[in-house]
This record gives C-alpha cells, structure tokens and sequence, in this order.
C-alpha cells in the first residue's frame, strides 16, 4: 500500500477543510431576496488568472461577498471564494488554464446569515501570451547546432525554455534565464543526423507563451569512403598502404587505423596528408588490417563501418630441413631441402666445433642445396645448421642442428 507523505496529506487537508468551510459556512445562510444583486462587475482577464472590479456599496447591511465558478457548460456552480469584507472591490481568480473558457457568479452576503440572489453569469476566457517569433536554427559548425530568435515583445517573459525532439517527443534541453537572452548552442551531436527544435517564453509568473514554430537542422555529414584502398604484401617489415583522394573538397588528411583482427579493435596509427602511408610491423611476414578515413577541415571524421583491406609484409623465405649428413673421404657432407627457392640468392652454412665453440659461417652463391666441409679433423665433433637468404636479404629461420665426426 502507498502512503501519502506528511507534506502532501497537509496541504489536500488544508484544501479540503477550506471548501468545506464556505459550504458549511453557506449552508448556513438563508436567501434574502431583499439584498441586492451584484451585476455590474468588470472583468480583466489574463493568462492563468482573471480579475474582476465592482463598485463600492454603502449598504449598511452588505457584510461581503460570495464568487462561484465553472469551467464546463451545464455543470453547478462551485463556491470558491467567501469575501467577509463590506468595503471590498476586487477580487481575482488565479491559477487558471489559458484559453480556457469559465463562468462565474457573484452573491452578496447579508447580515444576519442571508445571501442575495446570484448575479447574472459572467463568461470570461483566459488569454495567452504570444508564441516565440524568429527562430532560426544554424549548422554551419560541426557535430553542433546554434539557436537564435527574436526576443519577445512582451516584458513579463522571464525566460525560455528549449525543446527538442527525441523519438517522436518534445523534451527540455535547457533554458535562457532572460527576455533578451536569444541565443542557445544544442552540442555534441551526431554527424548528418537532423535536429528539430522549437522554444516557449516563460512569464514571471509561470505562464507559459505559446511554442515557435518548429526548426530543423542537420549537422554536417561526414566525408564519404574512401575508394581503391589497397595494401602490399611483398616489401620486408613495411605495408604500403594508397588509395584514391577523396572527392569531398574540403578534406584536408587522413586517418590510418589498424588491427591484426579483422573484427577487433581499431587503433589509430597515423594522420597524413597524402594519399599513401607505410606501415612498419616488428617482424617479418606480420599481417595487418587496416582502415583508411577521410578528415574535413572541420575535424570530422568519415566513417569507421567499411570493409578492411589486408597487408602483409614480406614473409622470411622457407625453413630449410637438413636431410642427410654423412662423412665421405674424409669430409663432411650436409644436405637438405626447401619447396620454395625460387627468390633464393643465398645459403649459409654455420659450422662450430662442439656445442659451445664459436660459429663459422660459409656462404653459397645461390640455391644449393648440398654443402662438403673439406676442412674436418679427426675425433672432433662438428656440428651444422642452414639459413636460406632472398634477393631483399631476408634470413630465413635456422634450420634443426646436426653433429658429425669421423
């Protein structure tokens, strides 16, 4: 079960004893057909409130004065004000709906419990303030949205409040706490997308003014993708990344993103200013993937939703495998294979004299694929490994060790 708060409890208390008292108060009362009937009443309507003004009477059995209203045609007529003043004239009625029709009825009240007769009925309907005129939204600067408008003619509005459309409902998203204050900036929005805003004056009293008509605004739209991205996948530790200038005018560079997944994450590697990046990788045969996005003069970005394009740089050519190591004649005999030796210009054959002795190497022109150490000594342990080298001088990773003695 829910509770009302103590605060809120007191308050509908309040207002219920007070309309009970005037009916209490009313019920007591007798009509008095000899009182006279308060006719002549002016009326000054505003926004939420309504005033009206009566002559002075100088009947001595006048002790005040009774308001009832309606809002809905056909309904009874509530009391909503009991005034115990003789020498009163005024009286307004506040906190009422703007354009809104209502009626009201004045009794005069007698000495000695009585009332007169209701006067005739008084139709009064509520005024409203003008709308917000003038506005007038901008998006001449990125990712933002600047709101101007005339300041209104009437000197009650205090502020204005700003209002935006987000899925299909107006929502608050600030305010201009003067009459003359006219300018607001909507911020950190998103690229191409289309705003609509409208604004409504706030008088000191709370009233609101009618809303402006509506505006719309559309921030900047990225620039387009980027077109021919392309990538190699044969120079040593480097990816050399082109593609094709942007067709917007105003892209003043470019934005370099990678990833070593094609679906991870994206890390910005560079910003240049020509249509062609290298790409160095730590090692040899490192594959990347990459990302390429224009960038306007105003900072903004194209898009990241595009397909990536993959680079490789050059691979180490193929491990050799030793195959045979034998002794003939006294010398040793290494040989070994490998499937690709097409871009092979070199080998190398390391030889040390035990497990700890320090290597000696010998270089083979070309691809062989055999080397004969003529240089073997009796009772000494030798032990060989190969590395293959191509035209750009890659080493490829050393081949299994073997030993060898006679």
């Amino acid at each position: 079960m829910r509770f009302w708060s103590g605060k809120l409890f007191l308050i509908l208390f309040a207002l219920l004893i007070s309309g009970c008292s005037k009916l209490l108060f009313l019920s007591k009362t007798t009509l008095d057909l000899s009182l006279p009937t308060l006719n002549e009443v002016q009326v000054l309507p505003d926004v939420s409130s309504v005033a009206f003004e009566w002559k002075r009477s100088n009947d001595p059995n006048i002790k005040g004065y009774v308001v009832y209203r309606r809002e809905v045609a056909g309904e009874e007529f509530e009391p909503i004000a009991v005034i115990e003043n003789p020498l009163a004239t005024h009286f307004y009625d506040t906190g009422l709906k703007p354009e809104t029709i209502y009626s009201y009825q004045f009794a005069i009240l007698g000495k000695d419990s009585t009332i007169s007769k209701k006067s005739n009925i008084i139709r009064v309907k509520t005024s409203f303030i003008d709308p917000v005129e003038g506005l007038y939204a901008s998006s001449d600067e990125p990712r933002l949205v600047k709101l101007i408008w005339s300041p209104h003619n009437n000197p009650s509005i205090a502020k204005y409040e700003i209002e935006k459309k987000e899925q299909g409902k107006w929502v608050k998203i600030g305010s201009i706490p003067n009459r003359l204050g006219v300018e607001y900036f909507d911020k950190d929005l998103l690229d191409g997308t289309t705003y609509e805003y409208r604004i409504v004056g706030i008088s000191f009293q709370g009233d609101r003014s009618k809303y402006s008509q509506s505006k719309k605004a559309t921030t900047k739209f990225p620039p387009p993708p980027l077109e021919n991205i392309r990538a190699t996948r044969d120079t040593p530790k480097v990816i050399v990344l082109n593609w094709s200038p942007s067709s917007k005018d105003d892209v003043v560079g470019y934005v370099v993103y990678a990833s070593q997944e094609e679906k991870g994450k994206y890390r910005q590697v560079a910003e240049v200013k020509t249509t062609r990046y290298e790409f160095k990788t730590q090692e040899h045969g490192d594959s990347w993937f990459f990302k390429v996005v224009a960038v306007d003069k105003y900072g903004i970005q194209g898009t990241l939703n595009q397909v990536p394009v993959l680079g490789r740089s050059l691979p180490r050519p193929q491990t050799p495998k030793i195959t045979k190591v034998f002794v003939k004649e006294e010398q040793g005999v290494i040989m070994w294979e490998a499937s690709d030796t097409q871009n092979i210009t070199k080998v190398y054959v390391f030889r040390k004299e035990g497990r700890i002795g320090t290597p000696l190497r010998f270089v083979l022109d070309g691809y062989q694929n055999q080397f004969v150490d003529k240089e073997m000594q009796s009772g000494i342990e030798y032990y060989y490994w190969v590395e293959l080298v191509d035209g750009n001088g890659i080493t490829s990773q050393a081949s299994q060790e073997v030993g060898l003695k006679f």
